[in-house]
């Protein structure tokens, strides 16, 4: 695989809104599954109108990277994830949890504007995060 980075979700809703954003890590740019769910859910809640086409709009620009899946390599590490948060106490929000999970299998850096990433980096071993 090319080196790269997995975008979170947070950079795209960023770019959407027009937050500025960082230099993204070196390589290819990919995206988890988990991207596509909740850019679809943020499409299918807005009203009709111009937000809706905004939204639809984003999920049509994540849909052109390379999406990588949820898949048994994927669990077991998502599984890893979330046994060492609650034996801790800690939280893992699900799409989180599985874009952290994605990009470790994937030996990917999460480039986020999320700071949940900076939790999910001390549960994850091998989670690298760069802030967008």
């Amino acid at each position: 695989m090319t080196p790269g980075y997995l975008v979170d979700t947070s950079v795209f809703v960023a770019a959407e809104q027009r937050r500025p954003l960082g230099e993204p890590p070196p390589g290819d740019a990919r995206i988890s599954v988990a991207t596509i769910t909740e850019l679809i859910v943020g499409a299918r809640r807005a009203p009709d109108g111009p937000l809706r086409s905004l939204r639809e709009t984003t999920l049509e620009t994540a849909r052109s990277f390379i999406a990588l899946a949820y898949d048994e390599a994927v669990a077991e590490r998502l599984g890893d994830l979330l046994a060492v948060a609650r034996s801790t106490g800690r939280r893992a929000g699900a799409m989180d949890a599985i874009i952290a999970a994605t990009a470790v299998v994937h030996d990917l850096p999460v480039w986020t504007q999320d700071n949940d990433f900076e939790v999910l980096s001390d549960l994850l071993p091998g989670l690298r995060v760069r802030r967008g």
